[in-house]
């Protein structure tokens, strides 16, 4: 297995696994997510609501793990492929639902968020097309001799990457929050504060 599949598998997992984890975290807005994009019978949401983190939460493993990395990828680009569908679906029916992406904030359903899942999908079943290790002792082992301790410090890098990009995006909503209040007295539409 290659650095750039090895790479792949544990961004790709983590992804899926942080996706599960906000889902699970609020259950109900989820399922107003998936009852919003109307692809099922209202029979049928909280079902999918709650196995949709189960199987984010299985595949992100199989991927971390390094599990027979070719299933394990095809099966991620089939799962973002039917999350991109499904988007696209509701856009061409002129729905506008909350993604229900689980990272970050919900948004509503775009364009932009199709490609992004698109590109998903095609990043992993490119990376389906590498061949297997030939043994298990080179699923921890890139063909230029990536170690155990190398994979280790990838899989931090990639969290801490993780992390960072989210406290951008935080702060960057803080700052964007913070400006339009300032905008808002500059113009008089909020009374200024006196201590």
């Amino acid at each position: 297995m290659g650095e750039f599949q090895f790479a792949v598998l544990t961004w790709q997992g983590f992804l899926l696994i942080a996706a599960a984890a906000a889902k699970v975290r609020a259950p109900r807005r989820f399922a107003m997510a998936v009852a919003g994009y109307r692809l099922a019978p209202s029979a049928l949401v909280e079902p999918l609501a709650w196995s949709v983190p189960g199987v984010e939460v299985i595949l992100g493993a199989g991927l971390i793990s390094g599990w027979h990395p070719t299933v394990m990828l095809r099966l991620a680009a089939a799962l973002f492929a039917s999350f991109g569908l499904a988007m696209a679906s509701a856009l061409l029916r002129g729905r506008r639902p909350s993604c229900g992406c689980g990272v970050g904030e919900d948004r509503p359903v775009s364009w932009l968020l199709v490609a992004r899942t698109g590109g998903l999908a095609i990043l992993a079943g490119l990376s389906s097309a590498i061949p297997p290790p030939s043994s298990s002792q080179e699923l921890w082992r890139a063909t230029s001799g990536l170690s155990r301790d190398a994979a280790l410090a990838t899989v931090i890098a990639l969290l801490l990457l993780g992390m960072t990009w989210r406290a951008l995006t935080v702060g960057l909503r803080v700052h964007n929050r913070l400006e339009a209040l300032r905008r808002w007295r500059v113009h008089g539409l909020l009374p200024s504060v006196r201590s």
